[in-house]
């Protein structure tokens, strides 16, 4: 392994034993620890299928359950953004009544002993909210049908036909923005907020499966570690038993290699545990439901690490994470919230001062009718109905207009004050958490650059500590071989070179995290 980027496995014992004989019996090759030798264990019944690093992204992006839950919440904000849209659609009305009244006369001018009006009503109308400066248009259609025994009335039935526009237009209070327009760009930068938090859960889900792949790895070459471990010890034992059975050698030599064989045995034990755990949580990321196929499957990822050397750009980092982080882009978003919000209030606090303008028109149609006196017989002098009030309104032959100017304004408006100052001070607070979480992604940052830079520091150390490691136990061996070295001596070898494999793999593993944990703490964070 070296800085020029030479492949490597994840652990560090596949470059460890390259040319060192460590067996009694002469059987090195065969004890010798290669790059990408290690295979899962065996389970009966399941078969084994070999895994990239790629493919096991790919499959956690379609089918894990956190993602596809994530992916729902753009969806879910769409209609959120949607329904704060429809405050500005027009609204349509309409009404359809019937009347039929009776009055008892108090007046000879009441028009009968007894008077019956029957009134139909025919209307319509459309209003609409703007998104800009607040203005509310409102146009009515209203149309009545009224037929009665009055004695005094000239046209029966008579029909009533009516056409107004109203606009109000806010001056003050209410022009630049309010709270339905407010909640509209609420909504569309909580749209924005939604994608940045669904990238980051896919990011981080991503970097648990590269964690998770590098982690079974790492407890595949474990086994494999023990499995070496407890072969020499078996060796070694192997050989003792010759030895006692020569007479050269007592039995408690014999008693502590098969205390050294139980020690392997238990530790190759704890390393199948550990693999058995690890996949199963490395399966959990991959699988979209308790049914998938792949929890009946034995996986094994192909796939070895590319260590390079070098110190990372840490400065160049930060500016990146500064600009790029989601949590950061989020928060700065919020602001953006924070900053319509006390728009809103310090409008809230200018007084009141609409402007109205209103047209509308009338028109007046039925049968018309003509007294000789008050109160007379009637006789009819044309005759009419809807139509002649439709006419009426499209000649415009009575048009009214209209202007006003309302003013309202609570005397000191101290509510209005009071929720200024607040969302000013909450302005302030938002401002200062933005600024503590800048210098947060700073720290996290620079922690992560240096633990590359270490862990890369680490992983040479180790490779140096397990050359060691092997050479002593090959010197140990041979001296055993010849008489000049105890059997514990042998064994302290041999578990001190199993340790020191066991160390390389753990540095290894380190910094190839440390290495995703630097690149996924420039673009996402918690």
């Amino acid at each position: 392994m070296s800085r020029n980027g030479i492949r490597t496995a994840l652990i560090p014992a596949v470059v460890v034993a390259l040319g060192i004989p460590l067996s009694l019996s002469g059987q090195e090759d065969t004890l010798r620890y290669e790059v990408g030798r290690a295979l899962p264990p065996t389970v009966e019944g399941r078969p084994l299928v070999p895994m990239t690093l790629e493919e096991a992204i790919a499959r956690a992006l379609e089918l894990n359950l956190d993602i596809q839950t994530a992916r729902l919440s753009p969806q879910i904000q769409e209609y959120s953004l949607s329904a704060a849209e429809s405050v500005f659609d027009p609204t349509l009305g309409a009404t359809l009544g019937y009347n039929n009244s009776t009055n008892l006369p108090t007046s000879q001018l009441d028009g009968g002993a007894q008077v019956t009006n029957q009134r139909s009503t025919y209307n319509a109308s459309i209003s609409k909210l703007f998104p800009w400066y607040g203005g509310r248009l409102s146009a009515n259609f209203n149309n009545g049908r009224t037929e009665t025994d009055n004695t005094f009335t000239t046209r029966n039935p008579s029909y009533s036909s009516t056409l107004s526009f109203n606009y109000t237009q806010p001056l003050l209070s209410g022009f630049k923005t309010d709270n339905q327009r407010t909640a509209l760009k609420t909504q569309e930068i909580q749209g924005e907020i939604t994608d940045l938090q669904l990238v980051n859960r896919v990011e981080s889900i991503k970097y648990q499966v590269y964690a998770a792949y590098w982690g079974l790895r790492a407890t595949i070459e474990q086994i494999e570690i023990q499995r070496q471990s407890l072969a020499l010890a078996q060796e070694l034992l192997a050989q003792n038993r010759i030895r006692v059975s020569l007479g050269t050698m007592s039995e408690l030599q014999v008693v502590q290699a098969e205390a050294q064989v139980a020690s392997a045995e238990q530790a190759l034990l704890n390393a199948e545990v550990q693999w058995r755990n690890q996949e199963l949580g490395f399966k959990s990321l991959l699988v979209g439901g308790a049914d998938d196929p792949l929890f009946q499957q034995t996986v094994n990822p192909v796939d070895l690490p590319t260590i390079e050397g070098g110190d990372v750009d840490i400065q160049a980092a930060i500016d990146t994470a500064l600009e790029q982080r989601t949590d950061l882009r989020q928060q700065r978003r919020q602001r953006q919230i924070s900053v319509l919000d006390l728009a809103v209030v310090e409008n809230n606090v200018l007084p009141s001062l609409n402007l109205t303008a209103g047209y509308s028109l009338q028109g007046v149609g039925g049968d018309l009718y003509s007294r000789s006196e008050l109160g007379g017989d009637p006789i009819l002098i044309e005759e009419g109905g809807y139509k002649d009030g439709l006419k009426s309104l499209w000649n415009r032959d009575a048009p009214t207009w209209n202007f006003s100017l309302n003013f309202s304004y609570p005397i000191g408006n101290f509510g209005a004050k009071a929720n200024r100052e607040r969302a000013r001070l909450q302005l302030q607070q938002t401002d200062l958490a933005l600024r503590n979480q800048e210098l947060s992604v700073v720290t996290q940052v620079t922690n992560a650059g240096l633990a590359v830079n270490d862990g890369f520091l680490q992983v040479q150390a180790a490779q140096r500590s397990r050359e060691v490691a092997e050479r002593n136990a090959q010197i140990e061996l041979t001296r055993f071989r010849v008489g000049a070295a105890t059997n514990y001596e042998v064994t302290q070898a041999q578990n001190d070179l199993t340790l020191s494999r066991l160390s390389e793999l753990r540095a290894l593993l380190n910094y190839v995290n440390a290495i995703a944990e630097f690149d996924l703490v420039q673009r996402v964070g918690g």
